[in-house]
């Protein structure tokens, strides 16, 4: 098989696959937000496997897939954030400085929570700042289930799918 081939059909079983954890966080009641974190690990796989540029292509084609198919918050959830984290991550973890790489991840949390707050007018009994606050530990768990599930990818899988 060429080798385009097999890019071409491993990224589509990439997209696949997050559309189904997109799928599954929209329908299932609980456990959505783990269902996501694995959706956008696809986006991942891509961009270690081939580019960052693939990675978007995931991306895109996963989140196009999921707003059309089931559009839903989770697959909302996906396009505004969680889908493209993993190449925000990327690009914000190549500085040496773990205080600038984790400015730039909670200043990108910042934006899109900023965004979701005006934008979708959201009705909490909770002040903004208390939702924010929570957000960002949920947010920092997520970065580090994201770290995990790509270390556990290069040390057990990675070689497999060479």
């Amino acid at each position: 098989m060429k080798e385009s081939t097999r890019r071409l059909a491993r990224l589509a079983l990439l997209a696949a696959l997050g559309v189904v954890f997109l799928v599954l966080a929209s329908v299932l009641p609980t456990g959505s937000l783990a269902l996501l974190a694995v959706a956008s690990f696809a986006v991942c796989v891509a961009r270690m496997l081939y580019s960052w540029g693939w990675g978007v292509g995931v991306y895109a084609i996963t989140a196009a897939l999921g707003l059309l198919l089931y559009p839903g918050t989770a697959t909302i959830a996906y396009t505004a954030f969680f889908g493209y984290y993993p190449l925000a991550k990327s690009l914000f973890e190549r500085p040496r400085s773990r205080v600038a790489e984790w400015a730039m991840k909670l200043a990108l949390y910042a934006v899109v929570f900023a965004l979701y707050w005006t934008l979708l007018s959201v009705d909490s009994t909770l002040p903004w700042y208390a939702l924010c606050l929570m957000g960002a530990a949920a947010f920092a768990i997520y970065d580090w289930c994201l770290s995990l599930m790509v270390r556990i990818y290069i040390e057990k899988i990675a070689r497999y799918m060479k």
